[in-house]
């Protein structure tokens, strides 16, 4: 079924997307939640995601149990710790030693190639992500399959329909792996956030979700703060 899912969104985001663009524009900054999606009915089966903000970036945090093969990262070393954090940004931003004006400048003009960064956590989430802020949202369980299938339609993958290990990441026990789509202002690491939450029919618009401040304060509306991000 997560297969059906994902060519759904695949096929669907490219021809859709400008015209989304403009409907949003136009309306009052807010969408309501989808039916049947969100919010979870009373008595049902829930599934949580929690929204972390790190200042400029955001990304999800999943339990890595609740994860299906397709969305879960292969690397080993997520099979035995309970989560996992995924987000989506610029390759060359993302994995650069050093940051330059012209790595930022290229990052934000010019459509780049991506990647998802993928984080094992290895104990709770207000522990291990100690100075970000953190949201908690529970789903649905079609909304969350949803999600799921959002995440793993990120994945770019080889002829072998394996996704592309890229090496180690910035923090922790973490990978890089190739990504679908390019980075480029204002399609930025936020508004995947956004729409992965979108697409599991919470009330938000990515069109708003520039920054990682907007993404924050939208799901702020209707998950449940565990931590503000503190700005200094």
């Amino acid at each position: 079924m997560i297969h059906d899912v994902i060519n759904e969104i695949r096929m669907n985001t490219v021809v859709k997307s400008a015209a989304i663009l403009v409907v949003v524009g136009f309306s009052s900054g807010c969408l309501g939640p989808v039916a049947g999606l969100y919010p979870p009915g009373h008595g049902q089966q829930t599934e949580t995601v929690y929204v972390l903000n790190h200042g400029w970036h955001t990304g999800l945090v999943l339990a890595t149990d609740s994860l299906p093969k397709e969305s879960k990262p292969p690397g080993k070393q997520f099979r035995d710790k309970p989560y996992v954090e995924i987000g989506w940004g610029d390759e060359g931003y993302y994995r650069a030693q050093r940051i330059t004006c012209g790595l930022s400048a290229r990052a934000v003009l010019w459509p780049t190639p991506t990647v998802l960064h993928c984080v094992a956590v290895d104990r709770h989430i207000d522990q291990y992500f100690s100075q970000s802020g953190i949201i908690k949202v529970d789903l649905s369980q079609k909304g969350y399959e949803r999600l799921v299938a959002f995440l793993a339609s990120s994945y770019m993958r080889d002829d072998q329909n394996a996704s592309i290990d890229l090496g180690p990441g910035i923090y922790g026990s973490s990978r890089f792996y190739r990504a679908e789509g390019k980075y480029f202002f204002p399609n930025t690491c936020n508004k995947w956030t956004a729409r992965a939450l979108r697409s599991a029919g919470c009330p938000i618009s990515p069109f708003y979700a520039v920054r990682a401040k907007n993404v924050f304060k939208q799901t702020a509306k209707f998950g449940t703060v565990v931590r503000e991000f503190r700005e200094d």
